[in-house]
């Protein structure tokens, strides 16, 4: 039987307290594991941890890595003050997520980044944010944190023809649900805007030369048992993890 290939999930911290004291804990929500589990992987969860050889034996265990939602990325990593709309960051957090991220982009390794996780791929290449989409772009635009259940879709986005986002999905204006308020402002180089919101507002990027390298800014581990085109993306990604295995035992 061939092995599932292993994809890498970084955590958060989920604050924890028992009987008076702070017992944090690192977590990934369910739903990340169940999607790549049902695309035929096999998930592991990353802590936030900074030491080099333990970040090292990850690159051995992983076949794929995945940068899931979470919280805002501090402003500092994109060379801006912070706004008044900025809301909690994680700094740890961002500095172990930008160190995998630019590793996975100079490595050629399967790259799936989801909400948080497609700003910081920008953010980690160099780009920039949007620190509040009203506040930035302006109160004309759309509504982007839904208020509905979260199974549900909110918008629809236009995909780019002949992108890898439009090939996967096999869709060029899927439904999609909608929970952020930052959003990709000054695109990175070497990637390229293939979906947008109605309103402008930028909901996918991918890396023009990287095998697998693909951002989207909604979250289709919360969709993917109803609708194919989101269950799509987990199985991409762990068919780029699979060829990766084949093509170094080549």
């Amino acid at each position: 039987m061939k092995r599932r290939p292993v994809i890498g999930i970084t955590s958060r911290v989920c604050p924890f307290t028992h009987d008076g004291r702070s017992h944090d804990r690192y977590g990934v929500a369910i739903s990340y594991c169940e999607a790549v589990e049902a695309a035929g992987g096999t998930p592991i969860i990353l802590p936030l941890t900074e030491e080099a050889s333990t970040i090292e034996s990850w690159w051995r265990l992983m076949d794929g890595l995945m940068l899931p939602g979470g919280q805002d990325i501090a402003p500092q990593h994109y060379g801006e003050e912070p706004r008044p709309e900025l809301e909690t960051v994680d700094p740890r957090r961002d500095r172990v997520e930008l160190v995998l991220a630019r590793r996975a982009m100079a490595m050629g390794f399967p790259l799936l980044a989801i909400c948080r996780g497609a700003q910081l791929l920008n953010v980690a290449a160099g780009g920039s944010l949007h620190q509040d989409i009203h506040a930035c772009v302006g109160r004309h635009c759309m509504r982007h944190f839904q208020k509905t259940m979260e199974e549900t879709t909110w918008h629809r986005v236009n995909t780019v023809e002949g992108s890898l986002l439009e090939q996967v999905m096999g869709e060029h204006n899927p439904a999609v649900n909608s929970y952020h308020h930052q959003s990709v402002a000054r695109l990175a180089e070497g990637f390229k805007v293939v979906a947008v919101a109605p309103d402008g507002i930028v909901e996918a990027i991918e890396h023009t030369s990287h095998p697998f390298a693909l951002g989207v800014q909604w979250h289709p581990e919360l969709l993917w048992r109803e609708h194919a085109a989101h269950h799509a993306l987990f199985r991409a990604h762990v068919e780029a993890a699979r060829r990766a295995i084949a093509a170094s035992n080549a």
